[in-house]
């Protein structure tokens, strides 16, 4: 059997059709607002399209994994560790942040509330949820639950026994208590107990299925994952309640990313999508101020609607085709640029992205 070095782009790839729907969805929610065009455009189409967050989650779960399986119960490796999550996680969020409280502090955006309390600049900039404060960047609330994963699987790599029970006594916690974020009613028990924590374990096992499954096997979790996200929609869309279908939709989502690493790895997977490549690599930087974006370039279409007629769904493509491509610049000439400072800096180097052996 030949062994050699892939590079997983579809992890990429579906990290990019996640944004790509969360801002699909958003943008329907936007269109539809009075302040907006009052009309609902393709609703019916991105009307779940935020369940790119649960995937988003799924997948931070197996990149964890894959990325420090071998440091579990390695204590001299935590600080690299650190180094790596923080840069991951917070400068670029830092400048997003930075740059939206100056805008709304000189009048823009009046939809966005500032922090004005002390612990309210506490959970916006170190994202550590002590109430139901909504931050300034409004997606900045998934990053909570990001970073409650790490610190957790921090414990993991200083001592593998002790991070086994907390992690598992947290697990069962959040299956027990069952309690969603909701988005109006945020609090620190809704966040750290939500069952949406359990998506992480699910790309855990996602990850391990993948490296010692066998490979004709874990092939087919591709399209059987991809048949159960179809039957759970289904089940939803004649009225089951998201809160008893969020396991099975992780449990779809971490089948997709299985299946879909197999493929690749096996070198049966269209890898070659710069585009979407592209977008994947900038999923973050789009995450973070695609609302932003498509408040701002929706007001400029709708400003030229008044002067030539354009139709919702030609001003729908235009925004969101816009919201992408300035993500995508933000994430080339602003977070690479940045990261690789701050790598520079405090170290932390990263091992290649997403890559493994394959058998051939």
């Amino acid at each position: 059997m030949m062994r050699g070095q892939v590079q997983l782009q579809a992890l990429q790839q579906g990290r990019g059709l996640a944004a790509m729907a969360v801002a699909a969805f958003h943008l329907s929610i936007t269109l539809s607002l009075p302040r907006y065009l009052g009309q609902d455009v393709f609703v019916d189409f991105t009307r779940r399209g935020n369940l790119g967050v649960d995937f988003f989650f799924v997948l931070s779960g197996f990149i964890i994994a894959f990325a420090h399986s071998r440091d579990v119960g390695r204590p001299d490796r935590l600080g690299n560790y650190l180094v790596r999550r923080f840069i991951r996680l917070f400068p670029v969020y830092w400048v997003c942040l930075a740059v939206f409280c100056a805008l709304v502090a000189m009048g823009v955006g009046t939809a966005v509330t500032l922090p004005d309390t002390v612990g309210h600049w506490i959970s916006t900039v170190f994202l550590i949820r002590l109430d139901g404060f909504i931050f300034p960047i409004a997606p900045a609330w998934t990053l909570v639950h990001e970073l409650a994963f790490y610190v957790v699987f921090a414990l993991l790599i200083v001592e593998k026994r002790v991070g086994i029970a907390v992690f598992g006594l947290w697990m069962l916690a959040c299956l027990l208590m069952h309690q969603y974020p909701d988005y109006d009613n945020f609090s620190a028990w809704t966040t750290y107990f939500s069952p949406l924590n359990l998506n992480f374990l699910v790309g855990m096992l996602a990850f391990y299925a993948w490296m010692h499954g066998k490979p004709i096997v874990v092939k087919l979790a591709f399209p059987i994952g991809l048949t159960l996200l179809a039957t759970v929609y289904g089940l939803e869309s004649r009225g089951i309640s998201y809160n008893l279908l969020q396991i099975p939709y992780a449990v779809a989502f971490g089948m997709i990313i299985t299946g879909a690493a197999a493929l690749e790895s096996a070198g049966q997977w269209p890898s070659n999508a710069r585009l979407l490549n592209l977008i994947g690599d900038a999923s973050y930087s789009i995450y973070l101020t695609h609302l932003a974006f498509l408040g701002l370039l929706a007001k400029i279409m709708i400003k030229l609607a008044g002067y030539v007629p354009l139709p919702p769904e030609l001003v729908y493509a235009v925004v969101f085709a816009g919201t992408i491509a300035c993500g995508c610049l933000l994430h080339l000439f602003v977070e690479r640029p940045l990261i690789a400072a701050c790598r520079k800096c405090l170290g932390g180097r990263p091992k290649p992205s997403f890559m493994t052996s394959k058998a051939g």
